[in-house]
Parts: structure tokens; C-alpha cells; sequence
């Protein structure tokens, strides 16, 4: 339960109490007999005349007091809300015409009273600078963010620390094949299949700490350590990726088996610097962040296509969760239009989890790795071949493997000064 749900039935415990001491003393008699006589006079009115239903009256306004304090508080139109209250105290008057019509003595005061009261309470609590800057800040972030971290972020009382420069780590994640699936499917099928990719990714990631900042057929891409400061970002980042991996693999089988489509899905996060701010026009405006870090997950998950790898990391993000995930090296990469390059890993499992025989594995095939980039393709093709786990199928070692058959056959050597295994990274 967020605030102000609290608060609304707080609002309504506190008006319903007096008005049921006050009903219970009779208070509202006159005016309920007053209203009577009036009915008589101008309805034609069952026979046996009227009768008070007194758990109607209670439950009217009691409802009426809660819905009136709920919406004064998270509607931000000053002349809506009144236009509510407004528009609220005409149905009353309304309802208790057509219940005397039907024989019910429906008194309106007390029900108009409630709504007024609750109404007002609930105007005066959001009307403080606190109540309207989550109001505010609400448009922003709601599906976008966790509710608790919703409200450690409205607690802050301080907007402008999110339009800075801040180290980030970005997560990708990305139906790699969707131009083949939208193109053999109809396009009602491919608009669900993405839709239910797109829900069940990002749900998934918010509910684990993560800002949504994109979210569209081929993507969704999250940040941590934004819009709340983390120094723990890619750490966070690096936890949360180990276990979607199972999830996207219950994903995948599910699109299978709903689809006849099989989906591949690659994760990828980067760790840098990016400028942070509220960013776009009008209704188009969101808070975002700006730099290289963002457009190279977006490739390195692209990337993910070529190796047959599930989760990819930059060199940055390795090196801040070193010593808490298990990963093992994949290229030498570098963007179009750079001469800098940059390691790529391939993370396995978060830090301790591997079994003996998967951590020999893993050490051989990065001794392989280290190798092949020297030139020694001999070698470098016996390491890979002792990184084998019987009976499981392992992409990225498949790929290597290959690379150094070719090279063999090829008789390719290369020199020792610039990496072999390199690659530069396509545009998105």
C-alpha cells in the first residue's frame, strides 16, 4: 500500500466516525423527515409510504468518504477535483430520488457531507509541496520503477541530483530474431508475441530494482544506479542477470509452444559514464540518460546473435564485479569509427556457483582464448576442446573451436601486435 492510499483511509476512518456518532445520536432524523415530506409532496410515492434503511445510509457515505479522499489525493486538477465533488453530490441527490421512488427513504445530507469532508482533507494533504511533487514525479516513474524504490526516490525531496553525470551500468535485453519471426507470422501474432516479451522482461526487471527506460518490439533496456544513485550498480545489474536467464528460458518455451516461434533472446550490459537528466517535449518527456555506455549494450546484445552466448558485459562492468561473477573472455571488440579496443565477457554465473568441472572448463577455455590470440592455434584448439562438457551444448565454445579449424586450415597467422580475435561492432 503506497502513501496515498494510507492516507485516504486514514481520511476515511476519520470522517466516518463522527458522522456514524452523529447519525447514531440523531442528527440527521430531521433532516431525513424533512426530505420525506418533500418526497410526498412532489413523488407518487408506493403504497405503505417510505421506509429507512439505515446500513444503506452508513454504507453510502463510508464508501463515499473513502472513493472522495482517494481521488482528491491522486488527481492533480485542482478544478477536477471539485468538479468531482461536484458531479458527486448531484448522483447523491439523484440516488435519493429514485430510491424514494422505490419506496427507500434515502437522506442526501449526510453522503454529500462525507464527500465534501473527505474531499477537502484529501486536498489539503496533497496541496503540500510534498504531496504535489510526487504527483509529479508519479507521471515519470509509475511502470517504470518499483513502488518501493518510487518512494526512497520521493523521499529525497531533491529532483535536481538526477540531472548529472553518473557512472551507470545499462542491461539490454533483445529478441534477436524478431525481423524473422515478424515476417513469418501474422502481424496480430507478432504484436502479442512482442507484447508479451516486452511485459514479462520488463515487469520481471522493475520488480528487481531496475529503471525501464526503452521498452519496444525488439528491446527492452533497463538502468541501475539511475534514477537512484547505486555504487553498487553493476553488481546489482550482474545478480539480477543471473537469474533471468532462467527466466528467459521459461520465456523462450513459452513463445514456443503459444507461437510456433522459437525466440532468441540475448542480454547484454555496459558500465560508464552517461549524462542523466528529463529529457523530450511536452508528453514525450522522461527521464533518461545519454552516452556510449547506452548504444554499446545495445550492440554487445547484438552481438550475443554471433557467439550463441546468452549474457554479454563490457570490460568496465568485469571489472567492478570481478570478484562476484564467474565469466570467461570472448573478443576483442571495438566501435565503428574508434581504434580503441575492448574485452568482452561472457558471464557464466554469479561468483562460487561452478562446479569443479565447470570451472576447469571455464579456465580452459580462456587459456584457449589467450592463445589463439597469440598465434598458437595448435594449443589454442586442444584448450578448447578440454574446455567440453560431455552432453551439454555450449554455443560460444562451438564458435571458437571453428574459428581455430579454419585459421589451421587456412594456415592464418597472425601478428603478435595486433589481436586476432578481434571485431568491430556493426551500428544498431
Amino acid at each position: 500500500m503506497n502513501r496515498n492510499h494510507a492516507a485516504a483511509m486514514f481520511i476515511g476512518v476519520l470522517i466516518c466516525i463522527p458522522l456514524l456518532a452523529l447519525y447514531h445520536f440523531g442528527f440527521f432524523q430531521s433532516t431525513a423527515d424533512w426530505f420525506a415530506g418533500l418526497y410526498a409532496r412532489g413523488f407518487i410515492l408506493p403504497q405503505g409510504g417510505l421506509k429507512q434503511l439505515v446500513w444503506l445510509q452508513y454504507g453510502y457515505y463510508t464508501l463515499m468518504a473513502f472513493v472522495s479522499a482517494w481521488v482528491c489525493l491522486e488527481m492533480l486538477s485542482q478544478w477536477r477535483r471539485f468538479a468531482f465533488l461536484l458531479g458527486g453530490t448531484f448522483l447523491t441527490i439523484t440516488f435519493s430520488c429514485i430510491m424514494a421512488m422505490s419506496g427507500v427513504l434515502f437522506e442526501p445530507v449526510s453522503g454529500s457531507l462525507a464527500m465534501w469532508f473527505a474531499g477537502i482533507a484529501g486536498i489539503a494533504v496533497s496541496g503540500s509541496v510534498d504531496g504535489y511533487r510526487r504527483h509529479v514525479m508519479r507521471e515519470y516513474f509509475v511502470g517504470r520503477l518499483s513502488t518501493r524504490l518510487f518512494e526512497e526516490l520521493a523521499d529525497q525531496n531533491n529532483p535536481t541530483k538526477m540531472t548529472e553525470r553518473r557512472e551507470i551500468t545499462v542491461l539490454t535485453c533483445r529478441l534477436l530474431n524478431h525481423v524473422e519471426i515478424a515476417t513469418s507470422i501474422e502481424p496480430k501474432f507478432f504484436e502479442e508475441l512482442s507484447t508479451h516479451f516486452q511485459r514479462s522482461v520488463s515487469e520481471f526487471l522493475i520488480a528487481r530494482g531496475a529503471y525501464l527506460d526503452d521498452c519496444d518490439a525488439r528491446q527492452v533496456r533497463v538502468f541501475f544506479g539511475f534514477p537512484l544513485t547505486d555504487e553498487h550498480h553493476a553488481l546489482h545489474a550482474v545478480q539480477v542477470a543471473a537469474v533471468l536467464r532462467t527466466h528467459l528460458a521459461a520465456l523462450g518455451r513459452e513463445i514456443e509452444f503459444r507461437f510456433g516461434k522459437k525466440a532468441q533472446i540475448g542480454v547484454a550490459f555496459s558500465s560508464g559514464p552517461a549524462v542523466c537528466g528529463l529529457y523530450g517535449v511536452s508528453h514525450f518527456e522522461s527521464f533518461s540518460a545519454v552516452g556510449d555506455v547506452i548504444d554499446f549494450a545495445t550492440r554487445l546484445c547484438i552481438l550475443n546473435s554471433e557467439y550463441g552466448s546468452k549474457v554479454l558485459l563490457n570490460a568496465r562492468t568485469y571489472a567492478l564485479v570481478k570478484d562476484n561473477a564467474e565469466v570467461r573472455p570472448m573478443e576483442m571488440v571495438s566501435v565503428s569509427g574508434s581504434s580503441q579496443m575492448s574485452e568482452v565477457y561472457e558471464l557464466l554465473a554469479e561468483k562460487g556457483t561452478l562446479t569443479e568441472q565447470e570451472g576447469r572448463a571455464r579456465d580452459a577455455f580462456w587459456q584457449g582464448v589467450v592463445q589463439y590470440r597469440k598465434g598458437d592455434l595448435k594449443q589454442s584448439l586442444e584448450s578448447f576442446k578440454n574446455a567440453t562438457i560431455e552432453d551439454r551444448e555450449d554455443a560460444p565454445l562451438k564458435y571458437f573451436i571453428e574459428r581455430v579449424e579454419t585459421a589451421l586450415k587456412d594456415k592464418a597467422v597472425p601478428e603478435k601486435e595486433t589481436p586476432k580475435h578481434a571485431r568491430k561492432l556493426a551500428a544498431t
